[in-house]
């Protein structure tokens, strides 16, 4: 189980992490930022890429959640979509590599959904 200041510490090393494999973070989206919480987006190269977390109450396991849009118009509303999850109890050298695989930085190991 993980405190909400433990769970931002993670997010901010994940958006860390897009900032050092160069994703820009933009000023887009600031009324539902406010509105419905939601965190920054980046942009690497021509996609757009969000970092959050989702609770799942039956188990109380958290997941970092990492989402993306390649349309600009769905960015500048907040509207990505979910492309992966994980236990928010990785490491960070595994939570960088999660970030590697979104970014095509790095394949997908070819046993990933098995995992």
């Amino acid at each position: 189980m993980f405190t909400k200041d433990e769970i931002e510490v993670k997010l901010n090393f994940l958006e860390s992490v897009f900032e050092k494999y160069g994703a820009v973070p933009l000023d887009i989206n600031e009324k539902n930022i406010e509105k419905f919480h939601q965190r920054k987006i980046y942009q690497y190269k021509n996609n757009y890429y969000r970092v959050d977390s989702a609770d799942f109450e039956e188990n109380g396991e958290i997941f970092l959640v990492l989402s993306s849009t390649d349309e600009k118009k769905y960015a500048d509303i907040g509207l990505l979509e979910d492309i992966d999850a994980f236990s928010a109890g990785l490491s960070d050298e595994q939570l960088e590599k999660q970030v590697r695989y979104v970014l095509g930085i790095e394949p997908y190991p070819d046993d990933y959904a098995q995992k």
